[in-house]
């Protein structure tokens, strides 16, 4: 944390004329929880009226990616209606073919990059809002696009691997390794590539916690804030284990709530089904994905209103409190060194 004196608080004080960050004038000596108890308690009015605006903003982003994937599904969710009104005429069972719900399926993951970039676009307006760096915004906001990309990567690779080897969704008739001839191979390769993937993506994440708060703070580009973080968190045990006790806990809060907001929110799922037959296409199937998709964009959007402000500037008091200590250390080896 620093002090605000210019030309005194080393490279990452704010330069003159441009806002500090908030933490800065919590001081250097309180725990990094204290110090982002104390910035929400003077500004958290201020962040969470920015996150609310924000949360309307993607809103009424969501709703167009959302009209415009329900568009380019509309083809299968009519060749679904029709099919069931056939079996009904002729006192038949019907249910999807699975070709069908494999390209709602395709055509839910083409529209999950725009959904995720909608998000990151709120995550950066509200981290350079908890920092007061709104002029980093660009910055900001290409590090969580890239560090998305890179998290996600390996995750996506792995379960490529396991879809290509033990299913039938990339093929017509049968699996590359079939469980019946090798048991084993099936196993391993069923399991370990999206595992391997899960756990590869956890490291990078935790090691880019504070890439962020990084580019909104220091105004780095996207690839140095990340390279940043990653200096900043594996900089000795202790920082890693005080990343981990911020990083774990908020994150299972974040989890928790928006776990408890989806389940307050499915009530919504029968209100939307019978407003999309009630004003929309007669379409069960459609109204039925739009019954699920609800509750859990309210609870998406809910979520980032109430639990982003403090956890952004819960980690930009972290990254503040490991530079210090790293300045700290750095004067200290260089006064024994003299």
């Amino acid at each position: 944390m620093t002090n605000g004196r210019a030309g005194a608080d080393g490279p990452h004080s704010a330069a003159p004329g441009e806002e500090r960050p908030a933490e800065e004038a919590c001081g250097p000596r309180r725990g990094v929880v204290r110090t982002a108890l104390a910035v929400m308690r003077r500004d958290g009015g201020r962040l969470h009226g920015r996150a609310a605006r924000v949360a309307g903003l993607v809103t009424l982003g969501g709703l167009l990616l959302a009209v415009v994937g329900f568009v380019v599904a509309w083809p299968e969710f009519t060749a679904m209606r029709q099919g069931a009104i056939q079996a009904r005429i002729d006192e038949d069972s019907y249910a999807p073919d699975g070709s069908r719900v494999n390209t709602l399926w395709l055509i839910l993951l083409a529209c999950l990059p725009f959904l995720i970039l909608l998000l990151h676009l709120g995550c950066a307006a509200i981290q350079t809002a908890a920092v007061r760096a709104h002029g980093r915004f660009r910055a900001v906001l290409g590090v969580y696009a890239l560090r998305g990309v890179c998290v996600w990567v390996p995750v996506v690779l792995g379960v490529l691997v396991e879809e290509t080897f033990t299913t039938t969704l990339f093929r017509e008739h049968t699996v590359i390794v079939p469980k019946w001839e090798h048991p084993d191979l099936f196993v391993l390769l069923r399991y370990g590539p999206p595992l391997l993937g899960v756990l590869t993506a956890l490291v990078l994440r935790l090691s880019w916690t504070l890439a962020p708060a990084v580019a909104a703070t220091e105004g780095l580009a996207p690839v140095a804030a990340l390279r940043r973080s990653w200096s900043l968190v594996w900089g000795g045990a202790a920082a890693w284990f005080r990343t981990v006790a911020v990083a774990l806990p908020l994150g299972g809060i974040t989890v928790a709530v928006c776990l408890l907001l989806h389940q307050a929110a499915r009530p919504l799922r029968a209100g939307t089904v019978s407003l999309f037959l009630d004003r929309g296409p007669d379409n069960t199937y459609a109204a039925y994905v739009a019954g699920l998709l609800v509750p859990i964009a309210v609870a998406l959007l809910l979520t980032g209103a109430l639990t982003l402000p403090p956890a952004h500037t819960t980690f930009a008091a972290l990254h503040q409190r490991l530079v210090a200590d790293r300045e700290r250390r750095t004067a200290v080896t260089a006064a024994s060194r003299s």
